[in-house]
């Protein structure tokens, strides 16, 4: 057995053993459990925890190796975003198989470019994995489930919305262009006041590119799938368990400019027709939604 020194102090556990010297910040899951270890006395098990190499692939039963730094996956090197993803699942004892999914899933897209900036989007905003292997996003619609900008796409809980994939704008800097919006919340929520914010699962396979200058929080997409109307943020950073929605049909008689009353710059006046033209004087609306590129 190796001898294993330690000390805890407020913030931090540090542990020792073979020459080697591990601190831990005491919040994190791993701190929490090294330090039931050490009230156990179990200090046999401590190397094992704390080595990254032994803890994943003893996690991932053999599915993640670790070499030189890095973790692969069925051979495949994965990049630092979902390694980290990895780390965290096996250090909260979460069930790996939704990375392995993932990273299944991830390379059925065809785009070298687009696998790449999606790592960059679930990083930035810690987009949690779905058990199948896909991820969570955000949007806003109309009250009636309409898209904001033409008013004529429909994106009711349980609704799969799709569209050719080669007609979906590749380029992320072309900023906006044509395609299936996303977002992280902060993004749809901050530049539109009103609707419904709705919580999207999208399989990496689908993204085509995740524009630059939108601080990698929204992307574009050929496909995605409805799962419901939300009003905060989810809470479940690493693993969402996802049931599946029951469809429900656009609410009659709704008002389709309800909650879209963005004066017009001409008369002043809020009353909107379907294909934003003002009613009272006619100008045509002047649309600064960022998703004024979206089918």
């Amino acid at each position: 057995m190796k001898k294993v020194n330690w000390l805890i102090t407020d913030n931090t556990i540090t542990v020792n053993y073979d020459g080697k010297t591990h601190i831990i910040q005491r919040v994190d899951d791993l701190g929490i459990k090294l330090i039931e270890m050490i009230k156990a006395k179990e200090f046999d098990k401590i190397p094992e925890m704390v080595e990254i190499a032994k803890k994943v692939e003893k996690f991932s039963d053999g599915n993640f190796i670790v070499k030189d730094g890095l973790i692969y996956i069925k051979g495949i090197a994965a990049p630092k975003v979902l390694g980290d993803k990895i780390v965290k699942f096996s250090n909260e004892g979460l069930p790996y198989e939704p990375l392995v999914k993932f990273a299944e899933n991830l390379q059925k897209n065809p785009s070298y470019r687009a696998v790449n900036e999606l790592y960059g989007f679930l990083e930035n905003n810690n987009h949690p994995i779905t058990e199948n292997g896909n991820f969570i996003a955000y949007k806003k619609v109309r009250d009636d489930f309409k898209d904001v900008h033409s008013g004529t796409m429909d994106n009711s809980p349980g609704k799969v919305v799709e569209m050719p994939r080669n007609q979906v704008n590749e380029d992320c800097t072309q900023t906006c262009s044509f395609g299936l919006h996303a977002a992280s919340y902060k993004y749809a929520n901050d530049f539109y006041s009103g609707g419904k914010m709705l919580e999207l699962e999208i399989n990496p396979a689908d993204v085509v590119s995740v524009p630059i200058d939108y601080q990698n929080s929204k992307l574009r997409v050929c496909k995605y799938l409805v799962l419901g109307v939300v009003d905060k943020e989810s809470t479940d950073s690493s693993l969402r368990v996802v049931n599946q929605p029951v469809s429900q049909p656009i609410p009659q008689n709704t008002n389709l400019n309800q909650n879209y009353e963005e004066p017009c710059q001409n008369c002043g006046e809020t009353s909107w027709n379907s294909v934003d033209v003002c009613a009272d004087c006619g100008e045509e609306r002047s649309d600064e939604y960022p998703y004024d590129d979206e089918f």
